[in-house]
């Protein structure tokens, strides 16, 4: 029996959800097992009938403050029970969320806002160490000088399409509190919100995700709700997930690992999601120990921080399934050290809602180590030669395209969709890949123009507008190198005076501007014209990143033995 057949035969047995809206799967939820607990965050348990409740109030506040069907709202927020109400009242009422990145800096936060557009914004105050109302002041000014109790909508100039803001932590001026946001939703009967909610379909919008793109702008990726329960569903089979389980979920909410596979891999088959707000490695091994949690969904570098904390014994959690990571070391550690025994391969992007192909939970260790398995049922890779476009026979090396549940394309955005689709309607994914004799797939590389430092994808030409902008630099050529902590760091070649234009000056310049993980860890002054060239007269990127491996082999060396 193959791996496909099997997954097949177990739709009738499990009771395979069919294609169906958000709310229908929460109230499901709530009325055939009401008293199971959904969701643990700091000790506090909520139960699916309580989550279910708490979706209905939130959607009829978002009806009362003038939410319409395939509108965008937008919440700035850690891993907290407030971000999953809301994904979920949102959809509710038919409009969908467009989460914010909570490292992004103010401009950053003013063009994902803007972009969607949202009608609403939710945010809270302060995460750790990060402080947001400096941000908003300078995205909303506005905010400050509205009255205490606002009684009409905020006319942003910078975000013209927003009516408010609401204040998770009730410390921004000028916003509306959690509190006064919810009252106002009593105005809003059953009957309302049932006219609303009898409008909803499986095609409505779930998320806008961003991600980062070919541009220096990033893609607003657009995820529908039939298929993302559908694709989480059966992300949830291959990993072996019950209802006894309980999913750690520490990767933030905003990325499509938690947002769409944690989440809803564990809601379609009524396991407990377990929420750290922000991920911090002694944190986690003292929340993973104290409620055995035995889902996994980590990358290589949460892996790394877990076995790093002083006093670690695998014996002492729970981890036993989930997914490992993406290289091959990044599997064994997760396999042997972490002691995800039943842990999976996968291969996926946000654009295939989370996942496309994934190894199985009970497959032998080399399978799991050689491959990232077979594609989920109602998915088809294809291999196609890089020069021809002709598909190449299992075993071929070539360029990866996908069909299936894949994203309907980029919100507002028509030529980055056209583009990323071929005629007959396969996914450009821009990686390189092959299926080998048994249909499993095996990935070879990744797009060489994305970069992936902590794990996080970006553009290179996002951090080169960046570097453009900074005054001093004529030129700017940007990588990425191996690290041994995050998978990868940025590398910036500049064309600029070394004495004036200092690495120093140029961080201060950037920082404010741009996340910390896209600001360059080293910067190698070199002319434009010394770079290494096609004869085309374009800079190749992998060479660039022989050069950098080359010009920076010393301190890497010291970063190692550090």
């Amino acid at each position: 029996m193959t791996d496909s057949s099997f997954d097949l035969e177990m739709t009738t047995a499990l009771g395979m959800p069919g294609a169906r809206t958000a709310s229908a799967l929460i109230r499901e939820l709530a009325h055939t097992d009401p008293d199971r607990v959904a969701e643990t965050f700091e000790g506090r348990h909520r139960t699916f009938a309580e989550l279910d409740a708490d979706v209905t109030t939130w959607a009829k506040a978002l009806m009362a403050a003038g939410v319409q069907r395939g509108e965008a709202v937008s919440i700035l927020a850690g891993n907290h029970p407030n971000f999953v109400t809301l994904a979920f009242a949102a959809a509710r009422v038919g409009a969908f969320l467009a989460p914010l990145n909570t490292w992004h800096t103010a401009p950053e936060l003013q063009y994902t806002v803007g972009h969607a557009p949202s009608v609403l914004l939710f945010t809270i105050d302060t995460l750790r160490k990060q402080d947001f109302r400096a941000a908003w002041s300078q995205v909303l000014p506005e905010l400050a000088a509205r009255p205490a109790q606002p009684d009409e909508r905020l006319r942003a100039a910078q975000l013209p399409a927003l009516l408010d803001v609401v204040s998770l932590d009730g410390g921004l001026p000028g916003a509306t509190s959690l509190h006064g946001f919810l009252t106002a939703g009593a105005s809003v009967t059953d009957e309302d919100l049932a006219a609303r909610e009898a409008l909803n379909r499986p095609e409505d919008l779930m998320y806008l995700l961003f991600t980062s793109g070919s541009t220096s702008k990033p893609k607003a990726v657009q995820l529908h709700q039939g298929h993302l329960i559908e694709n989480a569903w059966w992300i949830g089979e291959r990993q072996g997930i019950t209802g006894e389980d309980r999913a750690w979920i520490a990767t933030p909410l905003f990325y499509g690992v938690s947002a769409m596979q944690g989440l809803f891999g564990a809601l379609t088959h009524s396991a407990r999601i377990v929420l750290q707000e922000a991920f911090d490695p002694t944190e986690a091994v003292r929340l993973l120990e104290e409620q055995q949690c035995t889902v996994y969904y980590g990358f290589g570098n949460l892996t790394r921080k877990l076995l790093a904390v002083p006093g670690f014994d695998k014996s002492r959690i729970a981890l036993r399934k989930g997914m490992i990571g993406f290289s091959v070391e990044d599997r064994r550690l997760a396999l042997d050290e972490l002691g995800v025994t039943d842990g999976c391969s996968v291969y996926g992007m946000t654009e295939t809602y989370g996942l496309f192909a994934l190894t199985r939970h009970d497959d032998p260790r080399e399978i799991v180590l050689t491959s990232q398995g077979f594609a989920l049922p109602g998915n088809e890779p294809r291999i196609v030669d890089p020069a021809t476009g002709l598909p190449l026979p299992p075993g071929q090396v070539g360029d990866l395209q996908l069909r299936g549940r894949i994203t309907s394309g980029y919100f507002d955005d028509d030529e980055r969709t056209r583009a990323s689709f071929t005629h007959d309607g396969f996914f450009r994914t821009g990686d390189q890949a092959c299926v080998d004799d048994t249909g499993r797939l095996v990935y070879h590389s990744r797009a060489v123009d994305t970069m992936k430092p902590g794990g996080i994808n970006v553009a290179p030409q996002e951090v080169e507008a960046l570097l453009d902008e900074v005054p001093g630099i004529a030129q700017a050529h940007v990588c990425a190198i191996p690290d041994p902590a995050d998978g990868e760091r940025v590398v910036a070649f500049i064309e600029a005076d070394p004495a004036v234009t200092t690495p120093d000056f140029i961080v201060d310049h950037l920082r404010g501007r741009a996340a910390s993980y896209k600001i360059p860890r080293h910067f190698i002054y070199r002319r434009d014209a010394d770079l290494p060239k096609l004869p085309s007269g374009k800079i190749p990127r992998p060479m660039l990143v022989h050069e950098a491996q080359v010009e920076l082999a010393p301190a890497q060396d010291e970063t190692a033995s550090a």
